[in-house]
C-alpha cells in the first residue's frame, strides 16, 4: 500500500500541484531590440572630468577601451590606434583638423614639441592621447580622433585639466601652431637661467625691507591656516617673491636673505617650514597621484605633494639668488639645517624617471650649491646627473640644459 501511495504521490507531482490562492505571474524572456543607429560604442572615447555629462544608462555594448588600461611608454607612443570621435563628444575650442595621412607626422611633431616645452608626458595608444604636465604645474591633455564624417580627417584637441589659464593657452597655441607646420612655433616658456645684468637694469627701484618683512608675516599666517587655498596662495606668493623674473632682483635677494639668514621668530619658522617641505620624500606623500596620472588619491595627499613641489621650487630660487649675489652665507645655512639637505636633493635627481620636474629643480639647486659651497661637489655622483641628462635629451629640454651646466661645473 505504501508503494502505491508513493506512486500516486509521484503521479500527482507530474500532473502539477494545485494552484495557490490569488493570481499567478510568470516571467517572459524578451529579445533585445535592435539599436536605433549603427554606432560602435566600443570605439568612442568619453571625456572625463568636470564638465562631462555621463548618461544614466548603459549602451548596447559596454566600452572595451579603458583609458588607463596599459602602462604607457615613457617617451613616445607604442602602437597608436586611431579611434573615431564619440557621437556625443563635446569638442573644446582648442582643436585643429588635419588630413589623416599626416597622422605619423603629427605624432612625431607632438613628441618633439613636448620635449621642447619640457612637458612631463604620459602617452596612451587607444584612444591616441597624451597627458602633459608643465614645470609650472599646468596639466593639459592632447587627444587625437578620427572624424566621423567622410572627410578623411583627424581631429587634434587640447583641453586644460588643471593650472593657470594664461599659461595653458600659451602651451596650447604653440602645440597647435607646431602641428600646423610653423617651423619655430615651439619656444621654451620657462627660463632655465637668469641674466643678472638684465635683471639689474630692469630692477631700478629698491625694495624696502619693512615691506618684505610684512609680506613674509602674511605668508606665514596663511601657511598656518587650515584652508588649502590659503596655504597654496602662501607657497605661490613665496615662489614669485624668490623669482627675479617675477618680482625683480632686489625683492628676490631680500627674500632669499630672510630665508637663508632669518631674523626673528616668524622668519625662522618660515625658513624651517619651507626647508621641511623642500626636503620631503615625495614618494611618501603620493606625488604621482597629485592630479596627474592616478585618480584614486585623497585630497590631503595630493595637496601635500603640491606643497612639497612648490617648496622645492622656492628652495631652488633661493639658492640660485644666493649664487648670483655671492654675498649670502649658504655654508652657515647648511650647517644649521636639521636635515641632510644635499642628500635629499641628490635623491630627487636619482628619481628623474618618475619625476623629471622635481629633478630639474633639484639639479638647479645642486648647481647653485656648487657655486656657493664648492666642497659639496664630492658628494654629487656623476652617474645620477648623467642619467638625468639622458632623460632630458629624450623628453625634457630644460632638464638637459641644466644638467649640461652642472656636469661642466663638476668637471671644473
Amino acid at each position: 500500500m505504501s508503494h502505491k501511495h508513493n506512486d500516486g504521490g509521484n503521479e500527482s507531482k507530474k500532473l502539477g500541484a494545485p494552484a495557490p490562492d490569488g493570481p499567478q505571474f510568470r516571467s517572459m524572456a524578451m529579445t533585445k531590440p535592435d539599436p536605433l543607429m549603427a554606432f560602435r560604442h566600443d570605439d568612442a572615447y568619453v571625456r572625463k572630468g568636470v564638465g562631462a555629462v555621463t548618461p544614466d544608462y548603459r549602451v548596447d555594448e559596454p566600452s572595451k577601451t579603458i583609458y588607463h588600461q596599459e602602462p604607457p611608454k615613457p617617451d613616445s607612443w607604442d602602437e597608436p590606434t586611431l579611434t573615431p570621435i564619440g557621437l556625443y563628444y563635446p569638442l573644446g575650442p582648442c582643436q585643429k583638423r588635419l588630413a589623416r595621412s599626416q597622422l605619423g607626422h603629427v605624432l612625431d611633431t607632438l613628441r618633439r614639441v613636448f620635449c621642447t616645452l619640457s612637458l612631463h608626458t604620459k602617452y596612451h595608444d587607444s584612444p591616441i592621447s597624451a597627458e602633459c604636465r608643465s614645470i609650472d604645474q599646468v596639466t593639459l591633455e592632447v587627444l587625437i580622433f578620427a572624424a566621423r564624417d567622410e572627410s578623411d580627417e583627424i581631429i587634434v584637441e587640447i583641453s586644460r585639466q588643471d593650472g593657470e589659464c594664461y599659461s595653458y593657452h600659451l602651451y596650447a597655441q604653440q602645440i597647435l601652431s607646431s602641428i600646423s607646420g610653423s617651423p619655430s612655433a615651439a619656444q621654451p616658456i620657462i627660463r632655465v637661467s637668469w641674466n643678472l645684468d638684465t635683471l639689474n637694469q630692469a630692477d631700478s627701484m629698491g625694495q624696502n625691507n619693512e615691506s618684505i618683512d610684512e609680506a613674509l608675516e602674511i605668508a606665514w599666517s596663511m601657511l598656518c591656516s587650515e584652508r588649502y587655498d590659503a596655504r597654496r596662495l602662501a607657497f605661490e606668493s613665496l615662489m614669485h617673491m624668490t623669482d627675479p623674473n617675477k618680482s625683480g632682483w632686489s625683492t628676490s635677494k631680500a627674500t632669499a636673505e630672510c630665508l637663508l639668514r632669518p631674523d626673528g621668530t616668524i622668519q625662522e619658522r618660515l625658513s624651517r617650514h619651507l626647508l621641511e617641505y623642500a626636503s620631503k620624500d615625495v614618494g611618501s606623500v603620493g606625488v604621482e597621484t597629485s592630479s596627474f596620472g592616478e585618480d584614486d588619491s585623497s585630497f590631503e595627499s595630493a595637496a601635500e605633494a603640491d606643497f612639497a613641489y612648490q617648496g622645492l621650487v622656492i628652495l631652488s630660487h633661493t639658492l640660485q639668488v644666493a649664487a648670483c649675489a655671492k654675498t649670502l652665507d649658504v655654508k652657515s645655512f647648511l650647517d644649521v639645517c636639521s636635515t641632510d639637505l644635499v642628500g635629499c636633493i641628490v635623491e630627487k635627481v636619482s628619481d628623474v624617471q618618475r619625476r623629471p620636474h622635481h629633478a630639474y629643480y633639484a639639479v638647479q639647486s645642486l648647481a647653485a650649491l656648487c657655486d656657493c659651497v664648492p666642497s659639496i661637489r664630492s658628494r654629487i655622483k656623476g652617474a645620477d646627473i648623467e642619467e638625468a641628462q639622458l632623460v632630458g635629451e629624450s623628453s625634457h629640454l630644460a632638464l638637459k640644459t641644466v644638467t649640461d651646466k652642472l656636469l661642466v661645473s663638476l668637471q671644473a
